[in-house]
């Protein structure tokens, strides 16, 4: 496979991250700019070596199991996934909150990994979910700790979205929800990206001085509404996220 066919490819394969159902031939074309022509050879190789399913009906696609084979590889081989776990599963149990692990991947962040509360134990695993990185604690927290051209990069090349009622809308709110992450160690969000959840992050800073990614503890909102246990649940991710880098 040329490099220029392995890029659409992988292209079609990113298609379905825009999109919560199947995928014909057509859908994937419209998403990507493309040809039908072009998308339908990429998706005849990716159908052939497992990486796409088609549905029952025959026309639409679904990511295979494939696609599990270089996502397991990523996280066997991934060191600071390994290194945050036990640190995740004490946050969780000390304060029977959710604890996520999260990257920054371009202007988004990605979870890495999360282990639930004890009422949360039947939830999907939001593995690979992404969210704008400026409307999120775990994002925030990231910029934060960046020096000041990283941060402006991320930024200014981020679209600012209204996903709720909540959601911090301009820049200047932005910068005074990074400034403040930067003056507590830690960041506050409160039904900015889902009603009814808010929740803590800290980064978590590598020996080498780079941002290595982010943990947050996370909930209903009424766990975050008193001000200290706020601040108590906070400090409990900053430790831990510092304790995480001095490892990685």
């Amino acid at each position: 496979m040329s490099s220029n066919a392995l890029q659409k490819a992988l292209e079609v394969l990113e298609a379905f991250q825009k999109s919560p159902d199947s995928l014909s031939v057509k859908d994937v074309a419209a998403l990507n700019h493309e040809t039908q022509s072009s998308v339908q050879r990429s998706i005849y190789t990716l159908e052939t070596l497992g990486y796409l399913e088609r549905e029952e009906a025959g026309k639409r696609y679904v990511p295979g199991r494939a696609c599990l084979r270089p996502v397991y590889g990523y996280l066997r081989n991934n060191r600071f996934l390994e290194t945050a776990t036990p640190y995740l599963i004490d946050l969780s149990e000390r304060f029977a909150t959710r604890a996520d692990l999260t990257v920054l991947d371009g202007t988004e962040i990605v979870y890495l990994s999360r282990i639930p509360s004890r009422d949360e134990l039947l939830n999907l695993s939001p593995l690979g979910r992404r969210w704008p990185a400026i409307q999120t604690a775990s994002g925030r927290a990231i910029l934060a700790a960046m020096d000041d051209e990283e941060r402006e990069k991320v930024i200014a090349g981020s679209t600012i979205r209204q996903i709720t009622s909540r959601s911090l809308t301009t820049k200047e709110q932005i910068y005074t929800a990074i400034n403040k992450t930067r003056e507590v160690g830690y960041a506050y969000q409160s039904e900015e990206v889902l009603m009814g959840a808010a929740s803590v992050g800290a980064a978590v800073v590598g020996s080498n001085g780079k941002v290595q990614g982010a943990i947050i503890v996370g909930g209903p909102t009424e766990t975050f509404n008193d001000p200290d246990k706020r601040h108590a649940l906070g400090n409990a991710v900053k430790q831990a996220a510092q304790a995480i880098g001095a490892y990685v």
